[in-house]
């Protein structure tokens, strides 16, 4: 434990900087780089432990700053879709569904730079179809993000607005799996005691996060958010490709 956990840390400040600065890209960066000092399993569970140790301090931050009637509507829409995606994993392969949500994501960031007919097609999508893709894709390939994520940037709120509502959005959801974590085991007393280690280097990369997101422009947050979307594709397929 002591001579991996400097590089759990490590992986900790990356991931929770870019989660403060966009809002989203916790699991993202987090589980690949974790996984590389522990079993995949083991670091989903401490991301998403983490990540409802974070609840708190996100509600209290940005609960002035949030879309809440989008947040609800979002919510109602995902968590009823995350078992029926979990159903269907039992008849469609989840590396077809990784294949088939990084198409998506690639699709979804080529329409925010297309022409401007093109382009409103992802602002004019229901609320309740993103929120329930994000729920579906979170029960069928483990990755809710990208769905909601490309509605909400496609939205005229100003970034720390966007931010806000997808950190609670993506908080609620940890919630939700807390339960599934600890019936499974996977969230065990050493696991516990490995969050309470990385919880202080979560909230240093946090408070850096969100001061550096003042010095960011809307266009670069935008950037920004693209890039991580874009690097979640290709984490989709890469373990279909390997």
């Amino acid at each position: 434990m002591s001579i991996m956990l400097p590089a759990v840390l490590a992986a900790i400040l990356v991931a929770g900087l870019a989660r403060a600065v966009t809002g989203f890209g916790f699991a993202l960066l987090a589980v690949p780089l974790l996984s590389l000092h522990m079993a995949v399993p083991k670091a989903v569970a401490l991301t998403i432990v983490l990540q409802v140790a974070m609840v708190p301090r996100d509600v209290f931050v940005s609960w002035r700053r949030l879309d809440r009637g989008y947040l609800l509507r979002l919510l109602v829409w995902a968590l009823p879709a995350i078992p029926l995606g979990q159903l269907a994993l039992l008849s469609v392969p989840a590396e077809g569904a990784r294949v088939a949500l990084a198409g998506l994501v690639l699709t979804g960031v080529g329409m925010r730079v297309a022409p401007p007919p093109l382009a409103g097609l992802l602002r004019r999508m229901p609320v309740g179809v993103a929120g329930f893709l994000a729920g579906f894709m979170g029960g069928l390939a483990a990755m809710p993000g990208p769905p909601v994520v490309l509605h909400a940037l496609s939205r005229p709120d100003a970034p720390d607005r966007t931010r806000a509502t997808l950190l609670l959005f993506f908080g609620a959801l940890s919630i939700c799996a807390l339960p599934v974590l600890v019936q499974s085991g996977a969230a065990d007393a050493g696991l516990g005691w490995l969050a309470l280690s990385a919880l202080p280097v979560l909230l240093l990369a946090d408070s850096l996060g969100r001061r550096l997101s003042g010095y960011i422009s809307v266009s670069a947050y935008h950037n920004l958010s693209a890039g991580l979307l874009c690097l979640s594709a290709c984490l989709a397929v890469y373990p279909v490709l390997r």
